[in-house]
């Protein structure tokens, strides 16, 4: 009996294997894993669809511009929730008809990576030579990228892996980036300076702001001074006699190892001053006017205001400094606020970014006396020198000042770290390379209009930003990167870098690569004929030791497509970080070259933290490892092989949301929202197997419930497409997820198996209902493809077709579905209701538990009547759709009420509304009696429809001979 047997025996293929997903705790090994792929890959051309779509002759490319993570070690759930979001896009740019561009890159310079080769040295790395550390870091780039590189190909992420990838090491990519820095610095853009930047004594390098992170729980030590105010500068001070007493100036400072440095006390014009006077001992301090409470306070004592006066009166005042008791100037300033400190702020401009500009402005000489280590050179003085910050310079400076210490204690509040080390960093003035990014991000700003950032509300964070950075520090005191091609006169320290310089160094780096920096010579290095040209020898020079920041490298990778002729990328995206990342760096050295951004649409993903929402820590524990979602940990009872689907499906739910949870649970959810699906497209591809391409009915002869699925099948695909097109992946997944619990689960699949298993099978109603099951699987199949490619092809290899050929070898070369229009005719809502209904009153009816097991009389009005019988032509059918929808054994319909009605009966009374002319529905009452089923139960069809027990119905014995003929 060719369609009496179970459907899960006519589905072959589609098996929940460890690739597309696993239930918990199977024992499913990484051995059957690379077969599977292989076989997706040999059936499919899983890893040659790259290399296939770029061959095609296409209208539309799309272009996915990949930001390059770091090459420091194996991939995290981080990488794994970048890379399959790009995915995501990319596969459905290609099932839409685009022609996808998308190169893989790899971050492959800076401190991460060198931090990481020189880990266990112990110091002794301080000793090494440059080429020594470049070596060591150049393996640990590579290892990584061979891990990564295999780890992003087992998610499934495509992409020409063997051919098409760029690093920042590359030759060529490093020629474009010396062009890139030489064009800033003809353009004015690029210059060295002696500044204060964030300087990380744990790294012994300048950091750009985007490589901090900030520590809410620092604490500093918090002290409160008083420095000696000269009596005799207070002149326009209009107050009581002070001239012949200890006047003081109150100062607050949570650094308290920039005191011996200090060049200034910074007041500001517009603030209120009181003058107070301590009568015990006739002591006068001055302070804001909102101090004076906390002041007296952290006194306990009793003090006397003996004047207010406004802070410009305090222009000329002076000072001796406690420590070298030098006399130095009140100076008015801009960052000077109420409320914060004491109104008066000690400025030492080495380690300030206001305390700088206050010095440049007022021509004040910048003392240094704090070296690369964060220690205290010999111009610190004899008992201070080998100090070092952060572990005893504090307390050495608070005992050298403790006369003039007021109140100290513990401050705990946010300070930055060096992201990498995890240690706190200093301000220090120090020789570098900036770029004038006031020049630019006015520029940068408005060219923000014409790009689409997703979320919306992510957009302020870019432009914030922006708004608030004035210089970028591109120089790096390392070893493992790029250098900065610049030459130092020996005499008069001038730099030395032009176009014959840069195209020199372009062609050495292409030949022998940027290691030749420094195995070569400075006559090497530089061009005789320049030198000739200058009267100059290669003796005058040395080459700088410094390099380019690696955010200026990853921030020049638009080149990449430049050099393929493409001069936007329409997508980048990548974490929230990035906005003070690569976004920002990429954006401005775009604009400063070529005056458009490298993108036309950023699209941001948030941080992955465990199911507590704690950011993951191997110390913790709370580590989930990429490669054990997919193969399994070494207890598969606690950590089971999920494989790359469900990797992947979490990734498509995380979306763009700025925190996304990953742990236990969250896996195990998303394995059994795959299975749920698996197990209904299991059904659905069992009952089609069969079906060919030329025996899908049209529209017009499909059942009524035919028709209603296709309505809900095309409001389905519209919603998934406008879901994929915002990057709403999660929402992909949700319609898909609900659509089989309650469309197809609940109602279409538990409906139609009669039909489907005990018609003839060639039997039109039997097709009509394969007709949309076919078209479910393919806009399911189609719907799942970016996100879950591995089922997909899975669906596609099993979905009979007709016209299959070796170019249609994969969903991916099918294109997106394609849903016919007619399906939308809103008609069918109306037309279906009242049959709905009456199934939603019989599933709730509490006294029937299966209504196969009952008969069914249905009276109503003429109206109703009408309406039914085009479900129902017939006054009693066991076969109609009517009879489908509603699930009894029989169905009889009439308009005229019985005269009795038996006590066995249930009687179930109810109301739907029924057009009666376009746009006016009225409500039509009906009467639903059930009584048991007077015939016999079907052996084959198992309802309530043999004329007899143990023999097949009349349509079971007909659709029986039809198979034995």
């Amino acid at each position: 009996m060719k369609n009496s047997r179970p459907y899960n025996e006519t589905y072959r293929i589609v098996s929940h294997n460890s690739v597309t997903g696993v239930k918990a705790g199977s024992n499913v090994g990484k051995a059957s894993i690379s077969t599977s792929i292989e076989s997706a890959d040999r059936v499919c051309g899983f890893n040659k669809l790259y290399e296939w779509q770029r061959a095609q002759d296409r209208e539309k490319e799309f272009v996915l511009h990949d930001g390059p993570p770091y090459a420091n070690g194996k991939p995290h759930v981080g990488h794994a929730l970048n890379k399959i979001l790009k995915d995501i896009t990319n596969r459905y740019k290609l099932l839409k008809g685009y022609k996808v561009h998308y190169v893989p890159g790899w971050d492959c310079h800076g401190l991460p990576i060198e931090l990481k080769a020189l880990k266990g040295k112990d110091g002794t790395h301080k000793k090494m030579a440059p080429l020594e550390i470049r070596k060591k870091a150049k393996k640990v780039a590579e290892e990584s990228i061979a891990v990564q590189s295999k780890a992003f190909q087992s998610w499934g992420i495509m992409a020409d892996w063997k051919k098409s990838c760029y690093q920042t090491t590359d030759r060529d990519f490093q020629a474009r980036e010396l062009d890139l820095f030489y064009t800033l610095y003809e353009k004015g853009l690029v210059y060295e300076d002696f500044m204060p930047v964030y300087w990380s004594p744990s790294s012994r390098t300048a950091l750009a702001e985007a490589e901090l992170e900030y520590d809410p729980c620092h604490v500093s030590q918090a002290v409160y001074l008083k420095f000696p105010i000269i009596p005799s500068s207070l002149t326009s001070l209009n107050t009581h006699r002070v001239t012949d007493k200890n006047v003081y100036a109150v100062i607050w400072t949570t650094t308290p190892w920039t005191l011996p440095v200090n060049q200034a006390i910074c007041y500001s014009n517009n603030l209120t001053y009181c003058v107070l006077e301590d009568r015990s001992n006739e002591d006068v301090f001055i302070c804001e006017k909102v101090f004076v409470e906390k002041f007296v306070n952290l006194l306990s004592k009793s003090l006397t205001v003996i004047d207010e006066v406004k802070g410009s009166l305090l222009k000329g005042a002076e000072y001796n400094h406690p420590l070298t008791r030098e006399v130095l100037p009140f100076l008015p300033a801009n960052h000077v606020v109420s409320g914060k400190g004491t109104g008066f702020v000690h400025t030492a401009p080495c380690h300030g970014h206001d305390d700088f500009k206050v010095a440049i402005n007022n021509d004040i000489k910048i003392r240094s006396i704090v070296d690369e280590d964060g220690v205290y050179t010999e111009e610190a003085g004899p008992t201070l020198q080998g100090k070092v910050v952060g572990k005893d310079a504090d307390s050495a400076v608070m005992e050298l000042l403790k006369e003039s210490v007021i109140h100290q204690s513990p401050y705990q509040h946010s300070y930055p770290y060096d992201w990498r080390t995890k240690r706190p960093v200093i301000i220090r003035a120090s020789k570098q390379w900036f770029i004038n990014t006031n020049k630019i991000k006015e520029r940068a700003v408005e060219s923000l209009k014409s790009v689409e950032i997703s979320p919306k509300s992510s957009e302020q964070g870019m432009l914030t930003q922006l708004g608030q950075r004035t210089y970028w520090c591109i120089s790096r005191q390392r070893s493992w990167g790029l250098p900065i091609p610049v030459f130092y006169h020996k005499v008069t320290d001038e730099a030395l870098i032009n176009s014959q310089t840069i195209d020199h160094l372009k062609q050495l780096f292409t030949k022998h690569g940027s290691d030749c920096w420094w195995t070569m010579s400075e006559e090497q290095l530089l061009p005789k004929d320049l030198l000739d040209q200058m009267g100059a020898s290669w003796s005058d020079y040395n080459k700088g030791k410094d390099i380019l920041d690696i955010w200026f490298d990853s921030g020049s990778s638009w080149s990449v497509l430049r050099k393929d002729g493409i001069e936007q990328a329409d997508l980048y995206l990548e974490g929230l970080d990035q906005f003070g990342g690569w976004f920002q760096s990429s954006l401005l050295t775009s604009i400063a070259t070529n005056d458009i951004p490298p993108y036309r649409q950023l699209v941001v993903h948030g941080f992955t933290v465990d199911e507590e929402g704690k950011k993951m820590s191997k110390s913790v524990g709370n580590v989930v490892d990429p490669d054990t979602v997919i193969h399994g940990g070494k207890n598969q009872g606690t950590e089971p092989s999920y494989g790359v689907d469900v990797l992947r499906w979490w990734t498509a739910q995380a979306q763009l949301q700025p925190v996304v949870q990953i742990g236990p649970s969250v896996l195990q959810k998303c394995n059994e929202d795959i299975f749920k699906i698996r197990k209904v497209m299991k059904f659905v591809l069992g009952n089609i197997h069969d079906l060919k391409s030329d025996t899908l009915l049209p529209y017009e002869q499909l059942w009524p419930q035919d028709k209603y699925m296709l309505y809900q099948l095309y409001n389905l695909a519209e919603q998934v497409t406008q879901a994929y097109d915002r990057f709403s992946y999660g929402k992909v997944l949700g319609l898909l997820e609900k659509f089989t619990s309650l469309d197809l689960s609940a109602f279409y699949c538990t409906i139609i198996k009669d039909r489907m298993y005990c018609r003839g099978a060639d039997d039109k109603v039997r097709r009509s209902a394969q007709t949309v099951l076919y078209h479910v699987t393919n806009v399911f199949m189609k719907s799942l493809a970016p996100i879950v490619p591995h089922m997909a092809e899975e669906l596609y290899q099993n979905l009979s077709k007709s016209s299959s050929t070796e170019e249609e070898s994969s969903v991916f070369k099918s294109g997106w579905f394609n849903v016919d229009p007619v399906w939308a005719d809103r008609g069918i809502l109306n037309f279906m209701q009242p049959a709905l209904s009456m199934k939603e009153d019989i599933d709730l009816a509490s006294e029937v538990d299966r209504p196969v097991e009952f008969d069914l009389t249905l009276y109503c009005s003429h109206n109703l009547h009408n309406i039914l019988q085009q479900f129902q032509s017939e006054a009693s059918s066991s076969t109609s759709p009517l009879t489908e929808i509603l699930q009894t054994s029989h169905t009889h319909l009439t308009t005229v009420a019985p005269d009795v009605i038996p006590d066995h009966c249930i009687v179930l009374n109810g109301a739907s509304k029924v057009s009666v002319i376009e746009g006016v529905k009225e409500p039509e009452e009906y009467v639903l009696l059930l009584s048991p089923a007077v015939k016999a139960i079907c052996e084959r069809c198992r309802r309530y429809t043999a004329d007899k027990p143990k023999s097949p119905c009349e349509r079971c014995v007909l659709v029986i001979a039809d198979e034995w003929a």
